[in-house]
């Protein structure tokens, strides 16, 4: 039996899977693609080398985050890929339930957060729409495998180093008390944990051809890309090879795999689009 296992993994390392993918939702969906698609080999050891697998032929199905400008991942000669929306990772921003901010921009937060930004915000009162005089207490929550650092650094930071006096945290009890008790608070979160007493604020893109409207992190805006601190998680599958991985693809669009998503940390799609996409697989 030992043996066995170790041919197994030998031969998935040297010769690809079947379902490839981000190494952040290894854990989270193996077992269930494992248990619903027996037949297929499942590797999520990570984007890179997921993209290379689905470039050269040895993996037919992909689960890979994009980032904004970033390629669709290469199709072998003569195929092409269908592509599904399955998921998002997000970041919310929040306060303390008394504070009247209404929103925040793409602007605001750069002057927030970044080391060197063009204009330096400090206190509540800098934003439009502040009205507390208090300095602002910035808390960054990123747990293990969360995109919270990651995205805001590279979309809204445009690549800048945080400012010292941002409090990064992976552990939720310090921010959790602090937007409770203390009204200058400002934190940043994959999402707020159930119970948490602070207030979601809506967010604006507002860079050059990028929309002014500011949105709140709610399901349909995050999956329509309307709420702008997101990153999409899609699901690429071979056009060629659809069929063969209708069990897989059809547990990924299952709400017991949406529940192992939203206990990740993202967003999955809505049930009823997750739905929809499941019973066009049983169409074809």
């Amino acid at each position: 039996m030992l043996r066995s296992g170790v041919w197994l993994f030998a031969a998935v390392a040297a010769f690809g899977a079947d379902i490839v993918g981000s190494d952040l939702l290894k854990a989270a969906l193996t077992d269930g693609l494992r248990q619903a698609a027996p037949r297929s080999t499942v590797d999520l050891a990570g984007s890179l080398p997921g993209r290379r697998a689905l470039a050269d032929g040895r993996a037919s199905v992909g689960l890979l985050f994009l980032k904004e400008g970033e390629a669709e991942p290469a199709a072998p000669s003569g195929q092409s890929f269908q592509r599904y929306l399955l998921a998002n990772a997000a970041v919310v921003v929040a306060v303390h339930k008394t504070n009247a901010q209404p929103q925040v921009s793409f602007a605001d937060l750069n002057s927030l957060l970044a080391k060197d930004p063009k204009v330096y915000y400090v206190n509540w009162n800098d934003l439009a729409g502040g009205n507390q005089s208090d300095t602002i207490l910035t808390y960054l929550y990123a747990p293990h495998g969360a995109f919270t650092r990651e995205l805001l650094q590279g979309v809204v930071l445009v690549g800048q180093p945080y400012r010292a006096e941002v409090n990064w945290v992976m552990d939720w009890a310090p921010v959790g008390q602090s937007l409770a008790n203390r009204p200058a608070t400002l934190a940043f979160a994959p999402a707020l944990p159930a119970g948490s007493e602070g207030r979601v604020l809506q967010v604006s893109d507002g860079r050059p051809g990028k929309s002014q409207t500011a949105y709140a992190p709610d399901e349909m805006n995050i999956y329509n890309g309307d709420y702008p601190l997101r990153l999409p998680l899609y699901l690429y599958v071979r056009s060629d090879r659809q069929a063969a991985h209708k069990e897989g693809l059809k547990w990924l669009f299952s709400e017991a795999a949406a529940d192992r998503i939203r206990a990740a940390g993202l967003y999955p799609a809505p049930k009823a689009i997750r739905e929809r996409l499941a019973q066009r697989l049983d169409s074809r």
